[in-house]
């Protein structure tokens, strides 16, 4: 739990699955590049927006400490401070995102 963001995580690979190279195109270097860019895109925009991208340091700026969820106790007061909540409203920001940034894309193939 101390590693980048499940939510992010998550919208990096549906994002390379739009983006990413087939195993036809594996030596395709501009494809592979194209990829880079949207995932870095997207993980700049989630810096700016959750001020960092590793699940710990979200977790404490939502809770105001840091709680082991995988303790009991702490796991408690995680709920009592509504962290569940918290980043799922956080995933679901993350999702909507994605989903422009794919829906941009099918605009932009559309306009072609």
């Amino acid at each position: 739990m101390h590693d980048t963001c499940g939510a992010l995580l998550g919208a990096s690979m549906m994002l390379s699955m739009k983006y990413g190279r087939s195993r036809e195109e594996i030596n395709d270097s501009e494809k592979l590049q194209n990829c880079y860019l949207k995932v870095a895109r997207l993980y700049k925009w989630f810096e700016k927006e959750f001020s960092s991208a590793t699940c710990r340091e979200i977790r404490t700026k939502m809770a105001g400490v840091y709680y082991d969820t995988k303790i009991p106790w702490q796991a408690e007061l995680a709920d009592e401070a509504g962290l569940p909540e918290k980043c799922a409203e956080l995933t679901g920001k993350t999702a909507a995102k994605t989903a422009e940034m794919l829906w941009d894309a099918i605009e932009e193939e559309m306009n072609k």
